[in-house]
């Protein structure tokens, strides 16, 4: 109720003249006044043609004829501005004497109860006004009467008391009551205030009260009786009851009463809440679990709060949020049971899987350090065979099979080797600074018989470059690979070309040639391991799979990029780009 932000950009309609200290000072009178000061204040007022006039003041019966006099010119002068009681009325209260009606020849002026509290007793526990009276026995309370001329005033239609939303019926007073929001803290309230004083005496701006709420009434700091608690102030009364007449006549005006929520219905709330809550965390982890539960804590608040302001609803919000705590606190521990569960059996095969892939490396590595020395066996009798004895051509091209096949079965096992290193993370780098052109003027040199035998053309474009932070070995394998895959695929009489280059942040080297090309379905995997393109052409040409995933994975290991690029039918083409440092 405190905190209805939508009230605050609404100008108030309402000014009050408050009768105190100061004016019974500057006076000389004491409360509730002469008729001579207030027929004095009722002219200045008229004069300035207000809309409403509400009079919050228990007058006396005159006491004298001056006085009299007094009172039939206060009287004959609100009778021509209120004809049939139009525009003004007193607010009476009541007592355990009953209701303070004014006095018996102001009575046809017209009188409504402008009672904070349904009785002398008080309304709310704790003393804090929160409701507003709209009628009883089917009389219209001041606040309601003013509400209802105002909005005639302002071209609005009417509300009947049962039409306010929130409004409820209390049989034992015979009155219906709302509750209703504050526009503002009353205490530090910009309400239009003067005191009465200034009135009598025309000490204020030429339409001051123009088309406006006039409230007068009494607010002495000494009469406890004109102040009352609000939300604002639930310990010390300070807020006037006439400010407090002020910002109920304003709630009704712009229809700012509030609906209570049935419980029934936020009982429904807290249970879906809690079903849908349940079903969330039984499916999230704890962490999300926690996150969620706070989100939807602070969407409630959010949801709850522009529902007040815009619609004036009062959501309880006790039920729902105690079943959402209580839903967490009976989920979270299941949940964090479940998730240790679903985590120990985790760590359990990942234990078990890291067993069994030790196992496998150490098996693959053991494997091909004993087929490498069987195989050097072959590779050098097959070697003696050709040299010392006269064989026919028919034999020399059987040894030269075997010493062929022995070195790519050498070349097979060397790679599972190279991939055992990877894979247990033994593979270390040994950097020396190293011209790459050298590096690749020795490969091709090497490989010269192979591009004579299949009659090719391998080219080199090196241009100068400063030497580089480089493992040698590797480095050696990488660019021979990629030559060496040129002469194997390219085919017969193509031509293949090393180019280098470099700039301040990278050396390049670029390995192309004019051959069948790479389809764009093979190309994308064609550094993954043990994958090889599958075509007609290639069918016949040995190989494990394993070369550009160990050459992609070297380059990587240097911090450098290899890309791969090709058109059926065109050419391959390899870029190599490694740190210029």
């Amino acid at each position: 109720m405190r905190n209805d932000f939508s009230s605050k950009t609404i100008q108030s309609p309402i000014v009050v003249v408050v009768m105190d200290d100061e004016s019974d000072q500057f006076l000389g009178e004491t409360y509730p006044y002469s008729y001579a000061s207030h027929h004095r204040l009722m002219t200045r007022l008229i004069q300035d043609d207000p809309a409403l006039i509400n009079y919050f003041v228990s007058l006396l019966e005159p006491d004298s004829e001056v006085e009299q006099r007094y009172q039939i010119e206060f009287h004959d002068s609100l009778s021509k501005f209120s004809p049939s009681g139009q525009k003004f009325r007193f607010g009476t209260e009541i007592d355990n004497l009953g209701e303070q009606i004014p006095p018996e020849s102001s009575r046809d002026l017209g009188y409504n109860l402008g009672q904070i509290y349904k009785d002398q007793m008080i309304f709310s526990k704790d003393e804090v006004v929160r409701r507003a009276i709209l009628n009883i026995s089917g009389e219209d309370s001041i606040h309601l009467w003013s509400a209802k001329k105002y909005r005639e005033i302002s071209n609005r239609p009417p509300i009947d008391a049962t039409a306010y939303k929130g409004v409820k019926y209390v049989s034992d007073a015979d009155a219906n009551f709302a509750m209703f929001k504050y526009s503002e803290n009353p205490f530090n309230s910009k309400l239009q205030v003067i005191p009465f004083h200034r009135v009598v005496v025309g000490n204020f701006p030429k339409g001051y009260f123009k088309n406006k709420i006039v409230l007068v009434g009494p607010q002495y700091i000494a009469n406890m009786n004109d102040f009352v608690l609000t939300p604002y102030d639930k310990e010390n009364a300070s807020t006037s009851k006439l400010n407090l007449h002020a910002q109920i006549i304003e709630a009704l005006i712009n229809e700012k009463t509030i609906l209570d929520i049935k419980e029934i219905y936020t009982q429904i709330a807290a249970v879906l809440l809690a079903l849908i809550l349940s079903f969330i965390i039984s499916r999230v982890q704890p962490v999300k679990g926690l996150i969620i539960t706070i989100l939807m804590i602070f969407g409630l608040l959010l949801v709850s709060y522009g529902l007040f302001v815009g619609l004036g609803w009062w959501i309880r919000l006790s039920h729902m949020v105690l079943s959402i705590f209580v839903v967490y606190y009976i989920w979270v521990p299941f949940r964090a049971i479940e998730e240790y569960q679903t985590r120990y059996a985790i760590q359990e095969e990942a234990k078990l899987v890291k067993q069994v892939d030790n196992l496998k490396q150490n098996f693959i590595s053991l494997m091909s350090h004993d087929l490498k020395t069987p195989v050097a066996k072959i590779s050098g009798i097959a070697d003696i065979l050709k040299i010392k004895f006269n064989n026919n051509p028919e034999q020399v091209e059987l040894l030269d099979n075997v010493m062929t096949s022995t070195q790519e079965l050498n070349d097979f096992i060397n790679s599972i080797l190279d991939l055992t290193k990877i894979e247990s993370q033994n593979l270390t780098l040994r950097k020396e600074s190293k011209d790459i052109n050298k590096i690749i003027e020795n490969i091709v040199n090497k490989l010269e018989f192979q591009v004579s035998s299949k009659q090719m053309i391998l080219e080199s474009d090196l241009s100068p470059l400063y030497p580089i932070q480089v493992d040698t070995v590797l480095m050696n394998r990488v660019i021979s690979n990629l030559i060496e895959n040129a002469i194997k695929y390219a085919g017969k009489g193509k031509k293949i070309l090393v180019k280098t280059w470099d700039d301040p942040d990278w050396v390049y080297v670029e390995v192309r040639d004019n051959g069948l090309g790479i389809g764009p379905e093979d190309l994308a995997h064609i550094f993954d391991k043990f994958y090889r393109v599958k075509n007609d052409s290639t069918h016949a040409i040995k190989g494990s799979g394993l070369g550009l995933y160990l050459v992609k994975y070297f380059i990587e290991l240097h911090h450098g990029v290899i890309t791969a690029t090709s058109t059926l039918g065109e050419g391959t083409s390899f870029i190599i780009k490694l740190k210029n440092e």
